[in-house]
């Protein structure tokens, strides 16, 4: 069975030899992490608004967002800043077995976040009538919206309550957006509640204050503390191989990111960082390792043999070449193992 339910963008990753800062996404490293498996999503889901999606018969689909003005500063400005997270939207509309759900990522505090999400809800709504059967009754309906504060604001409760009503009507319809203060969870909370999607979020805290020897030996700690869930939630079979390649990657150009651009590449980060990288060459080999059982029991060698090819820094249009077999099915194989989002 495909584990990867959704197509994934490209890797988010930090360059490490140039002078300005490594280039990051929030939006990116969001849609990433989010369409890497379907079963985290529902999770989160599930968790966050306390509903009971079946985690492997649910049907997810992705809705197309392209109505969001995305916000992210050129790559030729002076200061080379990219990761302006007070510029960019990070936005999922989606559904799950016919509902549609909207998710919001908010940084900074916006007094103005619940009109938005109404507005964003509203053109999807406008969207989805446009692409019904003219005729019968007009049912305008809105996603499900939750809000994923990163930074502290104690203005905002679990739920900021709104309401939808017609000019001089009585009845009101409840619009409540419920909202993750992701501020106040540490990494332990966010496993507990099933928010494993959320944990590299929980680096970017570090952007804040002042930036001293203890500031960086905290972000090291906290590095610590998400590499190693991270490897627990895969050791206990909560998420799967590819949702776990995606999180090491989006944890690791997060914190290079603060790394370059707030600590001055500091060694001690630097270090921790390496360490992390080190694991997924020995996760590389657990996956070899599992292709030839999985390959034996299922009577499959190819997958042994596009996982050793891929260890030899063969790319997926060469390994078909090099086997005979369609490029997509390796690809496809790459994917369900975790190799795609690697770099070989």
């Amino acid at each position: 069975m495909n584990q990867n339910d959704g197509e994934t963008t490209k890797p988010i990753a930090a360059d490490a030899g140039g002078e300005k800062p490594a280039r990051l996404s929030i939006d990116e490293a969001i849609k990433y992490l989010f369409t890497s498996e379907k079963q985290a999503l529902i999770r989160l889901i599930n968790g966050a608004l306390g509903e009971n999606h079946d985690l492997d018969a649910t049907e997810l689909i992705e809705l197309h967002t392209e109505f969001i003005n995305r916000k992210t500063a050129p790559d030729d400005e002076p200061d080379g800043e990219s990761f302006n997270l007070e510029k960019i939207i990070a936005d999922m509309i989606f559904s799950l077995n016919g509902t549609v759900y909207h998710i919001e990522f908010q940084t900074n505090a916006d007094k103005t976040i619940a009109i938005r999400i109404m507005g964003y809800g509203t053109r999807y709504a406008l969207r989805a009538l446009r692409n019904k059967e003219a005729g019968g009754e007009v049912i305008f309906e809105l996603p499900v919206p939750v809000l994923i504060q990163i930074d502290k604001d104690e203005s905002l409760a679990d739920k900021i309550p709104a309401k939808i009503k017609l000019s001089g009507g009585e009845d009101a319809l409840a619009f409540d957006i419920t909202v993750i203060r992701l501020w106040e969870y540490g990494v332990d909370e966010l496993v507990k509640r099933g928010y494993y999607l959320l944990l590299p979020f929980l680096l970017l805290r570090h952007r804040k204050g002042k930036k001293t020897d203890e500031s960086a030996r905290s972000l090291v700690e906290d590095i610590k503390r998400i590499e190693k869930a991270i490897a627990e939630l895969y050791k206990n079979g909560l998420i799967y191989s590819n949702l776990r390649t995606n999180l090491y990657e989006v944890a690791d150009g997060i914190a290079k990111n603060i790394n370059e651009k707030y600590y001055d590449n500091n060694l001690e980060i630097d270090g921790e960082l390496k360490k992390m990288g080190a694991t997924r060459a020995l996760y590389a080999q657990e996956l070899v390792a599992g292709g030839e059982a999985r390959g034996k029991a299922e009577g499959k060698a190819e997958i042994t043999q596009v996982i050793r090819l891929f260890m030899q820094k063969k790319t997926a249009g060469e390994i078909s070449g090099i086997l005979g077999m369609p490029e997509q099915e390796v690809a496809d194989i790459l994917r369900e193992t975790g190799l795609a989002g690697m770099s070989n």
